[in-house]
């Protein structure tokens, strides 16, 4: 699987990174904490927006349903009552994917828009801007995309005409805590399948999530601090 983080790219925005996983390539900017509107002002906590663009044309209906997804993930563990009444506004920008945004009806017979690559990348780009932006957390966090072909075996990090031939697929994000996956934070699948299989299906992406922190997350995080922090005697 292709793998390739850069992180501070932009000069105006407090935190971001872009990242390149397969096929996908974004760039994620975090802006904040920064005052909000009085309409998104929370009393008590930090407000979240996310705003999803589409390699190509303007947001639809699909972009929104990104946003919905990786909003349920993100108000979870960013520590929002470390923020009240300011706004943390994480911008998703798709480079290059290699899905289209059409509908599409694979093999299993379900049409929907094949998002999975998109959210998938998303979420893990948007760990390290917020990290870059220095966005407090509860936990680390990964997710990781697996399909089952015709054959019933299981394809890490699919394409998307993989996603279209195969049985189903399942895109899974954790908590990592000590280097372990901790609890799932999302879970959606389609497609047909048993349900020994989602368990075997989670057991390959908890080890997933664990080699994507400890191979890069870790790496990213001992970085920053020693850029970031100067130590004297």
């Amino acid at each position: 699987m292709t793998f390739e983080l850069k992180t501070g790219i932009l000069d105006r925005v407090d935190g971001s990174a872009e990242l390149t996983i397969g096929n996908t390539k974004l760039i994620v900017s975090v802006t904040g904490p920064i005052e909000a509107k009085i309409k998104q002002e929370l009393p008590t906590l930090a407000s979240l927006e996310i705003i999803i663009r589409p390699s190509i044309g303007v947001s639809s209906t699909r972009e929104k349903f990104i946003e919905d997804k990786l909003r349920s993930i993100l108000q979870d563990v960013i520590i929002r009552y470390k923020y009240p009444r300011q706004l943390i506004q994480v911008v998703v920008q798709f480079l290059i994917t290699d899905s289209s945004n059409q509908q599409l009806i694979g093999k299993s017979g379900h049409n929907f828009d094949y998002t999975g690559n998109e959210l998938n990348a998303a979420i893990n780009g948007s760990y390290f801007a917020l990290i870059d932006a220095n966005i407090e957390m509860y936990s680390s966090f990964a997710s990781a995309l697996v399909s089952i072909d015709e054959d019933q075996e299981v394809i890490k990090n699919p394409n998307l005409t993989k996603l279209i031939e195969g049985k189903s697929s399942h895109l899974v994000c954790f908590n990592i805590k000590d280097g372990k996956s901790s609890k799932i934070m999302f879970l959606e699948s389609y497609g047909d399948f048993k349900q020994e299989q989602l368990i075997k299906i989670l057991d390959i992406t908890s080890k997933e999530c664990e080699f994507l922190h400890n191979k890069y997350q870790r790496k990213f995080i001992n970085d920053k601090i020693k850029q970031d922090f100067i130590w004297t005697c």
